[in-house]
């Protein structure tokens, strides 16, 4: 913006310099044409001004709504959970309910509770099981 008031004002030294007064009619005219230009660049640089004060409030309001959108939309996100294919577990740890994916009992790996991490399935403890009921028959 900056440089459209430069313009302006080498434009008027211009005038001045060709001497250019008001007392003829080329004179008169190019005094108000450089008038109103400079009338137009003031206002220009207000629209400017505005402007970017404009950008910076709708990006703080965009930012607020962002973070009301993730707080509303995350609990209803939460409500959405397909929980058909878990299991919930009591820990007999720490008493807390839990829920795993029913894949993760395929694996021969432990079951650990995310509260407490201690163990609450145990492949081993799954075989001597089934090694007892084998037994018995």
């Amino acid at each position: 913006m900056f440089d459209l008031n430069e313009k302006v004002s080498y434009l008027r030294g211009l005038m001045e310099g060709m001497a250019l007064t008001e007392d003829t009619n080329e004179g008169k005219l190019f005094t108000h044409i450089i008038d109103v230009l400079d009338e137009m660049a003031q206002a220009i640089a207000e629209l400017e001004t505005v402007q970017a004060e404009m950008e910076e409030y709708v990006e703080t309001v965009d930012e607020d709504l962002a973070d009301i959108e993730s707080m509303l939309y995350e609990d209803e996100e939460e409500d959405e959970l397909d929980y058909t294919n878990y299991i919930e577990v009591e820990c007999p740890h720490c008493n807390e309910t839990v829920f795993f994916d029913e894949d993760i009992f395929d694996n021969d790996e432990d079951i650990i509770c995310p509260n407490c991490s201690e163990t609450i399935y145990s492949e081993d403890e799954y075989i001597t099981e089934e090694n007892k009921e084998d037994n018995k028959e």
